[in-house]
């Protein structure tokens, strides 16, 4: 005869409704890259730091869900003006295209992204921002945290990635362009309330002068 003391009844639901809160929801392959359901859209607020310099920015992104693959784009638009009061701007937009691996776990997915950026490498103070072309490759990995049908869902995700961009450097008074290689992190939490969300973010580059985009996005998902 079993002699081992039997759990209550409810013990057990207590015991089962942690044990769902704390393990991953069923795999959604998109989160990846942040966002689960078909897609999503957000506004943006973000602060570019570069060096001692904090410009502000505000823009949007979106995420779609695409079969095999999962896209989801950003834009934000900073302005700021230099040490001599002469107003600029530039922008920081990304559109990035990740296939969906069929893994049990974790949600990974190599990634080709495009865009434009603002000059991440200068050495000299008198040439203003502008934004130039930027593109690279790399590997986002994500994981969807929640009980089924709580409405409430959590889902970091990071990407690592390779990007080559355009910098413009000062030789004895003339302007060369050239282009760049640097490693860029990107990660994020996103909080799923029904069909609401919220992710605040940061993305780091190595570049010479590296800088730092820390922002928030708030909208909806469907």
């Amino acid at each position: 005869m079993d002699q081992r003391p039997k759990m209550s009844t409810t013990r057990r639901l207590v015991w089962l409704a942690v044990a769902g809160i704390a393990a991953p929801a069923a795999l959604e392959a998109q989160a990846c890259l942040g966002f689960s359901g078909n897609g999503f859209l957000s506004g943006s607020g973000a602060v570019w730091r570069e060096s001692s310099e904090d410009i502000t920015g505000l823009g949007g992104a979106a995420g779609f869900d695409l079969g095999l693959v999962a896209a989801r784009g950003h834009y934000v638009k900073f302005s700021g003006a230099d040490e001599f009061d002469q107003e600029f701007d530039f922008e920081d937009a990304r559109a990035s295209v990740a296939l969906k691996l069929p893994l049990p776990v974790l949600s990974v997915c190599p990634l080709a992204t495009v865009g434009v950026g603002g000059v991440l490498s200068r050495n000299f103070d008198d040439l203003p921002y502008k934004s130039e072309t930027v593109y690279g490759v790399g590997v986002a990995v994500g994981q969807r945290f929640g009980a089924p049908g709580s409405g409430l869902a959590i889902i970091p995700s990071a990407t690592v990635s390779i990007e080559n961009y355009s910098v413009d450097r000062l030789y004895d008074d003339i302007v060369e362009g050239d282009r760049e290689v640097s490693a860029v992190i990107r990660g994020g939490v996103t909080v799923e309330i029904g069909s609401l969300h919220a992710r605040p973010y940061v993305a780091f580059t190595t570049a010479d002068d590296s800088y730092l985009i820390a922002g928030a996005l708030l909208g909806f998902t469907f």
